[in-house]
């Protein structure tokens, strides 16, 4: 009862502070100093948002972490348009750092009770507070300071000059809009001021390896089954099931029971799989290290194309166009895993595993709007299979799904020579993924994969490239082959100024993709001679994960020259 009234009372303290806010910032409006104008805007979006995490969860703990926050972001002063820290002498860049690291919590308590679109939109609010902040910084060449000093004196300082503002009423800026120089000498505790710099480490805009969300580049694990409860293709019709992901390193259990089950309707069989997982490190003591032991026991339908897109997109695509990007074969066997987080920034992983592999066959023609009939599924090696697997994968993405910036890299192995069952051969993949702010509306985003294989290996463990994420303009995994190399370059313009009275919040981009496999060249050793490349542009709509996309293949490989036009719900990479 108590959590509801507190909950309660934030909101009718939101919205009164709110009223008054409105009031005052119009009267002060034109006197915020430009460089924190995108502040106010995303301190103000970070409350909104708050108000309908607070509804939701009232009676839970959330509730209370939002009230400390809304405390600290008190609308009643009026530096940076209305908000200031409660506490003598914080700073104000350094308290809303601290804001930014306390509400990456509430974005993965979020993501545990299943509030998926708030810990998105969310998560979106804080990419822009936290790119609002960074703004300030350097346009104030990043040494600006702001600090309260009593109820109505504020000191603002960029670099050795500084402005001292008396609060009595609104009109609280300088007349002249000049600088007040002051002798340094006369003021030490300047000198003994050094705010932290921002722990990105911490915060809530950042992804990191080991977290399975939507904001990390890699959907495909070499040691989890990834694969969700329900999804439309092919080959096994709609699946209807539920699931439960296993643990994350930012999570409080210390174990938990995982998995999925669902009905394949095409199959007329269930597919599934259950692991059991528990994590030997103390969150308490070290952070920053622990490890992961765990075991599974599954039959279900795997792919090697989830690199590639998405299963929600893949889904879309094939319900409602007869388009599906995936390949599938049958799994039924055993796991046995170990996963270390090293750094926050990097982590290792090696299991073993014993699978029987089973081909698997069209089994639904059936889409919502027609088309051509679906491509038929490969078939596979069939036979029993058993593997070690190992893995290194780490990097930080910061705003995945809106303007990354960052960098991510996944080496994988898989060994499975000399260990009995049908089939020896070994495996080995590099990716690599950069994402380069170049300006504050502009971005280069680059990738680069390869991989070889040794011994007799499998058809379902050769690499297959061409079609979306890979190199557009050509038939979807058209070239195959046991040695791959590929990368992919996407310049883009955020907000460009074309059109902008008919479209905003919008993105243009440019596209180029080069492939190589040794099937296409003939031989195992690689030449530019046999390199299929394509280029293209688009737009996107919703940060990058709603876009269009036109590619025109620049070689013709029986093919001609004919462009590929799609409409997308996922990133290219």
């Amino acid at each position: 009862m108590k959590t509801r009234l507190t909950a309660f009372s934030f909101l009718v303290l939101f919205l009164c502070s709110g009223i008054t806010s409105a009031w005052a910032q119009e009267r002060v409006s034109n006197k915020v100093p430009e460089e924190y104008e995108s502040v106010v805007s995303a301190v103000q979006k970070v409350m909104g948002l708050l108000q309908d995490v607070t509804q939701r969860h009232a009676t839970e703990p959330i509730s209370d972490q939002i009230l400390s926050i809304s405390d600290r972001l008190t609308m009643t002063g009026p530096v940076t348009g209305g908000f200031r820290s409660t506490v003598p002498d914080e700073d104000l860049i350094e308290m809303l750092q601290d804001i930014e690291r306390e509400l990456e919590s509430i974005v993965r308590a979020l993501d545990r009770h299943g509030e998926d679109d708030l810990s998105r939109r969310l998560a979106s609010v804080l990419d822009d507070l936290e790119e609002a902040v960074e703004e300030a910084m350097e346009e104030a060449d990043e040494d600006i300071r702001i600090r309260r000093s009593n109820s109505r004196r504020y000191e603002i300082r960029k670099g050795h000059e500084r402005v001292t503002i008396n609060t009595r009423d609104d009109d609280w800026w300088d007349d002249d809009d000049k600088w007040e120089k002051r002798n340094r000498a006369r003021d030490r505790r300047w000198e003994d001021y050094r705010p932290n710099r921002h722990n990105w480490s911490r915060s809530g805009s950042y992804a990191f390896v080991g977290e399975l969300t939507h904001r990390w580049p890699y959907q495909s694990n070499g040691i989890y089954n990834s694969i969700p409860a329900s999804r439309f293709n092919r080959v096994e019709g709609l699946v209807l099931g539920f699931a439960r992901a296993p643990l994350e390193w930012s999570s409080w259990d210390r174990g938990r029971i995982y998995g999925q089950a669902g009905y394949a309707f095409g199959l007329e069989d269930w597919r599934y799989n259950v692991g059991v997982e528990t994590r030997l490190g103390s969150y308490s003591r070290n952070q920053n290290f622990d490890v992961k032991l765990g075991g599974e026991y599954h039959l279900n339908t795997e792919t090697n194309d989830l690199w590639k897109s998405s299963w929600a997109e893949n889904t879309s695509a094939a319900a409602l166009f007869k388009h599906d990007f995936f390949d599938y074969y049958q799994t039924e066997g055993w796991t046995a895993y170990l996963v270390a987080r090293v750094t926050p920034y990097a982590q290792l992983s090696a299991g073993f595993r014993a699978d029987e592999y089973t081909s698997l066959e069209n089994e639904t023609n059936w889409s919502l709007f027609g088309g051509d009939d679906f491509r038929l599924n490969p078939a596979i090696n069939e036979g029993d299979m058993r593997s070690f697997v190992f893995a290194l994968e780490g990097g930080k993405v910061k705003s995945f799904n809106h303007r990354p910036s960052g960098a991510a890299f996944r080496l994988e192995a898989e060994v499975g020579q000399g260990l009995g069952g049908d089939f020896d051969y070994s495996r080995y993949l590099g990716d690599l993924r950069t994402y380069a702010r170049l300006t504050r509306h502009s971005g280069l985003n680059l990738r680069f994969r390869g991989g070889f294989t040794e011994g007799s290996v499998p058809i379902q463990k050769t690499f297959t490239l061409g079609g979306i994420g890979s190199v557009r303009g050509y038939r979807q995994n058209e070239f195959l082959g046991t040695r791959m190399m590929l990368a992919n370059a996407e310049l883009t313009l955020y907000e460009p100024d074309v059109l902008d009275w008919l479209m905003n919040d919008f993105a243009i981009f440019g596209t180029f993709d080069a492939g190589w496999t040794n099937s296409v060249a003939g031989q195992n050793e690689f030449s530019m001679d046999d390199v299929f490349s394509s280029a293209g542009f688009g737009i996107s709509f919703d940060d990058r994960t709603v876009r269009l996309e036109v590619s025109w293949p620049l070689r013709d490989l029986g093919t001609g020259y004919e462009p590929s036009i799609w409409f997308r719900i996922n990133p290219s990479f």
